[in-house]
């Protein structure tokens, strides 16, 4: 118990210095995994995964779950509400056993894939970790091209499917954040 509020303590005062906190690297890998493994194993392939954990890291250094400024990204992954919603509409609900072990990872009702709006994935994004994970493997299982699984391939796709050309982010951005962390 002593621990655990020493533990506490020492969190509160790097908040209130402003110092950033993260999340545990192998914790969001295995976070990942189980989410990718769930939705089914085509979703789990090691390229796969380390995609997702690069997305978050070099989208928010796992520190922000929502967009600094005013921007509508949210999670780890920097999933806007509409990118979930077209997730759900044009992918996830089209194919119910997908949609039943989305839902079921989520701990939501389907109803949310079914008819989804912005505003509940807003939420959703922003409080279920799993969530920005789903949805970030989704967003790029979608690219028909096959992810490449070298440093290298992994940040032109990053850029070019998920950051996109009129995104902030680029090559060399990605691979200084990720360098000896995939």
């Amino acid at each position: 118990m002593v621990r655990y509020i020493q533990i506490i303590f020492v969190m509160f005062l790097l908040t209130i210095k402003g110092e950033p906190m993260s999340v545990d690297n192998t914790q969001i890998k295995n976070l990942i995994k189980d989410v990718c493994v769930q939705l089914g194993e085509k979703y789990a392939k090691a390229e796969a995964l380390d995609i997702v954990y690069a997305t978050g890291l070099v989208e928010s250094k796992y520190e922000y779950i929502e967009q600094i400024g005013a921007g509508p990204a949210r999670s780890f992954w920097q999933v806007e509400p509409e990118t979930a919603v077209d997730n759900c509409k044009n992918f996830i609900s089209v194919r119910p056993e997908l949609m039943q072990r989305a839902a079921d990872i989520l701990g939501i009702d389907p109803y949310h894939f079914i008819d989804p709006q912005p505003d509940n994935w807003d939420w959703i994004l922003r409080t279920n970790i799993a969530a920005g994970v789903l949805h970030c493997r989704i967003k790029y299982w979608r690219v028909p091209e096959a992810i490449e699984p070298s440093p290298e391939g992994l940040a032109k796709y990053w850029k070019q499917h998920y950051n996109t050309v009129e995104g902030a982010g680029s090559v060399e951005h990605f691979l200084l954040l990720t360098k000896g962390k995939i």
